[in-house]
């Protein structure tokens, strides 16, 4: 096999089986320096040879130690080079075959480029510049010879090492687990990379750039800007944030070569332009104000219990970009309020303008579990069955209701789910001796409940066919079912509108995650395109508002127009005519519709639902201005006046169940009958 080569392009070049010497001498691979074993390219007119590999070495790299730029393969080193070129990794003088930027003058050769001395450390491989040699691993707690030093951070070795049997190369386990490159706030403008000693071609002297003493062993460097940072400085033990330690920080001199007028708080984020106090350990430059602020805090609007302030987010694994109360994005070059629950972020100065009160937040500590809720049971097992190995809890006894429930997978009719109110799908519990059913999310909820906006607990209640409806206090929609209820502040939360009361959610009808608005306020939903004084989650991407009506709409309704389930849709396939096809009417495509796919039924969501989909209809009220038990109906265009005040009836009534008496009284929810 021939080849044309890039580095001896005066000759092609034959591929060999092996070769072992030539005029009786070793032979030497020019791109690498190292002896020949094995299959090897060779030019058969001159003394010319390449291992096969590093004939095949890719003409163009990219290395995270220097990120900037693209590194090119050179047959030798660059000519302009006033004195030797040594590589930037490992200090050695480059002779033959390099990597190299021409731009920044940065240069690899082959070893360090692909450098094969790796050792595993935890699951994790790292790459040091001892590549002359593997690294041995030495688990000793002590290594009991006097003056052995860590060639990673200059200090005596104790505890688990590693070490080379060849040479007096010694390293802590922990040295060998240094992040390749870290960000720190002297220098955010680059990450530094971690080097293992200075190259021998440098004239001067490494000096960390915050301690001003020289780097001996390992350093962390920006090849861009000469900027330098000895381990020790780089990662002091306060960088870690341990619980309960705290910052030593210093008013900075004006006497000191680092001393600004102009800053970016690393506490909090904003600018200062006066003197700043800074933590030399770990090089925290923050305002005096910002020194004061609590380390973890009470938000009134957030469930769990404290959140904390951290300088590194970054170390915190968190997704989310975003303030929590504000909805504006967070720079997580500095410190912020964070929950390590629930990936809640928020500004430090959002924080600090919504915390509680010191007497406000101790008083109201508990000690509560990641859902911020009372794990007390709403049912009890009465019977359970074994399905391969899975065990079905198919009979319990639950607070809401006097027999028990029975686990069932088919109906005759459209029932509704008598606590969320919602229509029901299989499998669900049901009761054999009255028409009382519960799905399996209105099962598992707990008895007793913390919601952020109120102080007291709320506790699961039923508001049963038989009682007035209430009305949420979010939604302010009227409901019958499971409600939370807080009898301390004569308040009541649907389950449903519960569920959503979280700092955001992700919603089938949008893209982008929703952001729960901390005010009310007067916003367009996408949903339903009304206008309201109320909570509204929103988009921080685009401009998408949702408010609590069209959020807990159901994916899935039934109605009698159409034998299959309707699902709720969010953008209108259709190109034609836009009609409801129950009441017949023209609607809107840019709002939320239900429909069937299989049969082109489309219809409005109050058709579909009706204008109370949230009460349960029929029922048997007995009142001493009537005789008669009366059921409550939705009124329709032909019932007739109302018999206490002579006005149609506009909403909810009451109506006689007897056919032969047209006995009918207006009802508008708790104590709104007359």
């Amino acid at each position: 096999m021939e080849v044309e080569h890039f580095s001896h392009s005066v000759h092609p070049l034959i591929l060999i089986n092996q070769v072992l010497e030539y005029s009786g001498e070793l032979v030497i691979c020019s791109g690498c320096d190292e002896p020949i074993w094995g299959p090897c390219y060779s030019c058969t007119s001159c003394y010319f040879f390449l291992h096969k590999k590093c004939a095949e070495l890719p003409r163009e790299i990219k290395r995270h130690i220097h990120f900037k730029h693209p590194l090119h393969l050179l047959a030798k080193p660059p000519s302009h080079y006033i004195l030797e070129c040594f590589c930037d990794l490992c200090s050695k003088t480059c002779e033959s075959f390099v990597y190299h930027c021409s731009v920044c003058r940065f240069d690899l050769h082959i070893k360090c480029a692909f450098q094969q001395c790796f050792f595993e450390v935890d699951g994790q491989a790292h790459q040091f510049a001892h590549i002359d040699h593997s690294l041995i691993s030495n688990e000793e707690q002590e290594f009991h010879v006097e003056g052995v030093m860590c060639s990673g951070c200059d200090e005596p070795i104790s505890g688990p090492s590693y070490r080379c049997t060849s040479c007096n190369f010694f390293l802590h386990k922990k040295c060998t687990e240094l992040p390749q490159e870290i960000k720190r706030c002297l220098h955010p403008q680059h990450p530094l990379h971690l080097f293992a000693n200075p190259p021998a071609h440098h004239t001067k002297k490494w000096m960390c750039d915050l301690c001003n003493k020289t780097c001996k062993s390992f350093v962390y460097r920006c090849s861009f800007c000469d900027f330098y940072l000895d381990i020790k400085c780089a990662l002091p033990p306060c960088l870690l944030e341990v619980e309960g330690q705290e910052h030593q920080f210093i008013c900075l001199p004006k006497s000191l070569p680092l001393k600004i007028v102009s800053f970016t708080c690393n506490a909090c984020g904003t600018d200062g332009d006066d003197s700043p106090f800074v933590c030399t350990m770990c090089q925290l430059i923050v305002h005096k104000t910002c020194i004061s602020f609590p380390r973890s805090i009470k938000l009134l609007i957030h469930q769990h219990p404290r959140i904390i302030h951290t300088y590194h987010l970054e170390q915190c694994d968190s997704r989310n970009k975003y303030c929590g109360i504000c909805r504006d994005g967070v720079d997580t070059n500095y410190g912020v309020y964070y929950c390590q629950d629930c990936d809640f972020v928020a500004h430090v100065i959002c924080g600090i303008q919504y915390r509680l009160s010191n007497t406000e937040s101790d008083g109201d500590e508990r000690s509560i579990t990641m859902n911020d809720e009372f794990k007390e049971s709403s049912f009890d097992v009465v019977r359970e069955i074994k399905h391969g190995d899975e065990r079905i809890i198919a009979e319990i006894k639950h607070f809401s209701h006097q027999h028990n429930l029975i686990l069932i997978d088919e109906f005759n009719n459209d029932p509704k789910c008598d606590g969320c109110m919602l229509p029901i799908f299989t499998p669900f519990y049901s009761c054999t001796e009255c028409n009382y059913s519960l799905d399996k999310a209105c099962i598992g909820l707990p008895r007793k409940k913390y919601w952020q906006y109120d102080r007291h607990p709320l506790i699961l209640i039923l508001n049963t066919w038989d009682e007035d409806p209430f009305q949420c206090a979010i939604c302010e929609q009227y409901c019958h079912g499971f409600s939370y209820n807080c009898d301390r502040c004569h308040r009541f939360l649907d389950v449903r509108c519960f569920k959503l009361t979280k700092d955001s959610i992700e919603h089938g009808g949008h893209e982008h995650p929703l952001y729960l608005a901390v005010e009310s306020e007067n916003r367009h939903c996408s949903g339903c395109g009304v206008s309201g004084e109320s909570q509204t989650f929103r988009c921080v991407v685009c401009e998408f508002n949702l408010d609590f009506k069209c959020a807990t709409l159901p994916d899935k309704a039934r109605h009698r127009y159409d034998e299959h389930p309707l699902f709720l849709t969010y953008i209108d396939p259709n190109d034609y005519q836009y009609v409801c096809q129950i009441c017949e009417k023209e609607r809107d495509p840019k709002l939320w519709f239900y429909r069937c796919e299989e049969c082109d039924f489309d219809a409005h969501r109050e058709c579909v639902l009706g204008k109370n989909p949230f009460i349960k209809l029929g029922g048997s009220y007995t009142y001493d201005i009537h005789p008669h038990p009366l059921a409550l109906v939705e009124k329709t265009d032909d019932y007739p006046a109302c018999h206490a005040c002579g006005e149609p009836c506009d909403d909810l009534a009451l109506e006689c169940t007897d056919y032969q008496c047209n006995f009918i009284i207006h009802k508008r929810g708790k104590g709104a009958m007359h």
